[in-house]
């Protein structure tokens, strides 16, 4: 039997310095990366040389409720560089800020590490150029 295919609904625009709401955003240089070879990867299918330049946000109204499903993209506002290791578990003993956003509860079991100690949700999707396509 084949596995089923999962879409997620997402709400993706081209990277703008300026919002809807008009807030001024940073983004990412216009050469950082190739917009037809960006995909959306749930956080522990990130591998070494995947390069990951944004995240994929629930979509919340005015009171924090969710919207729907929908979700948003945020572009990270950097030049990023290909992972060193691929995604991890999250570990508190990794270092000192990940002992800090677990004594915080920022961070539990369950989630996910990916760049260094950047700590994502287990159910989080992360903009990402695959390294075959880097």
């Amino acid at each position: 039997m084949p596995e089923p295919v999962v879409f997620h609904r997402i709400i993706v625009r081209a990277p703008s310095e300026d919002t809807a709401t008009g807030w001024h955003m940073v983004i990412p240089p216009a050469d950082a990366f190739d917009p037809a070879a960006v995909r959306v990867t749930p956080v522990a299918e990130v591998r070494p040389g995947d390069m990951v330049i944004g995240t994929i946000q629930h979509h919340y109204d005015r009171l924090l409720n969710p919207l729907d499903r929908a979700q948003w993209v945020s572009y990270f506002s950097h030049t990023s560089k290909p992972q060193a290791g691929g995604a991890r578990p999250f570990d508190p003993r990794h270092c000192d800020l990940c002992r800090h956003n677990a004594e915080i509860r920022a961070s539990s079991s369950g989630h996910w590490t990916v760049d260094g100690c950047t700590t994502y949700s287990p159910d989080s999707l992360l903009l990402v150029v695959p390294r075959e396509l880097a």
